[in-house]
């Protein structure tokens, strides 16, 4: 499902016309996602005492706190993922060993299906065709969908 979503992104990012994107059912998140995490006490900064500290003591005192502050959120927040992560209410992305940026592997899936172009025709940047041509039907085997349409 996801594959399919970045797969129709990428056309809408190309300004490919819609008649051209592949013929597949425009995917549906299974809910809404309303997923954010809350912090219930706000910050406060330290009191700044002039006759004791001079500005740079208390701004190094106050980044000190801050930094304190977010970290404790920070952790609060991983925990929280985590455990909606251990409840299957969040489903973790498979990370890829691939250090081709994510969003041009499927803009060249996008040109593929969409304009049919050969694997030499969409590479560029420095990447080769084979390159090109593996992430390429790594992406349309993934989004189920066949090379051309």
């Amino acid at each position: 499902m996801w594959a399919r979503m970045r797969l129709l992104q990428a056309c809408e990012r190309l300004d490919i016309p819609a008649k051209l994107w592949p013929k597949i059912p425009f995917p549906q998140l299974p809910r809404q996602f309303g997923y954010t995490y809350r912090i219930g006490n706000q910050y406060a900064a330290p009191e700044f005492n002039a006759l004791y500290e001079s500005e740079a003591e208390w701004r190094a005192r106050a980044q000190k706190t801050f930094e304190e502050f977010i970290e404790e959120h920070a952790a609060r927040f991983r925990a929280a993922i985590q455990e909606d992560l251990n409840h299957k209410r969040l489903t973790a992305i498979k990370r890829t060993r691939d250090t081709t940026p994510l969003d041009l592997r499927y803009e060249w899936a996008a040109k593929r299906v969409c304009y049919r172009l050969r694997y030499r025709e969409i590479a560029e940047g420095g990447y080769s065709e084979d390159r090109v041509k593996r992430a390429i039907l790594k992406i349309l085997k993934e989004a189920d969908v066949r090379n051309g349409k």
